[in-house]
């Protein structure tokens, strides 16, 4: 993953911290492609045949090891949490806002005024749905979260510091 889109990521995950996923609040150690288990290798290939590994790392959340690899398929990146044994945990991805759920738009474009979403990722853990957005307003950048409906859960202003990062 480019150095800037890290940055991007490690923006939006400084402004969601308080309801972010698991894989924000964990710590993480940087790994090669090879330490990663023949299992999580297998059921990553598997799900996204075309995709191609840009990063992994590990990371420990309440005491249970996960495997992440960053990837890039496409126009799309996506970042996927797995156990050892190839089960997959967790799946960022970007999305076009198009695909946001419908009435997102409208209520993003409501509380920020001049709106634009610059970057919109839908994240899947376990049975449960959400969006996180970098979105560009008339007085600055936001971080907002959405549920599943669409719903703004969150939102919150960059500082200027975040703001340069993004």
């Amino acid at each position: 993953m480019k150095t800037l889109k890290v940055f991007s990521l490690l923006s939006v995950a400084a402004i969601l911290l308080p309801t972010a996923s698991t894989t924000i609040l964990a710590q993480e150690k940087k790994i090669s492609e090879k330490e990663l288990p023949a299992a999580v290798l297998s059921s990553f290939h598997k799900a996204y045949p075309k995709a191609e590994i840009t990063g992994a790392s590990t990371e420990t959340e309440k005491g249970k090891k996960y495997f992440e690899i960053e990837s890039m398929d496409g126009s799309v990146r996506r970042d996927l949490l797995f156990t050892s044994a190839g089960t997959i945990a967790e799946i960022e991805e970007t999305i076009p806002s198009s695909e946001l759920p419908g009435g997102a738009l409208q209520a993003i474009e409501k509380k920020i005024s001049g709106a634009k979403v610059n970057r919109a990722e839908k994240v899947i853990s376990g049975s449960r749905v959400s969006y996180e957005l970098s979105v560009t307003g008339t007085n600055g950048k936001y971080g907002v979260i959405l549920n599943k409906d669409g719903k703004i859960i969150k939102s919150r202003k960059m500082k200027s510091s975040e703001e340069e990062e993004d």
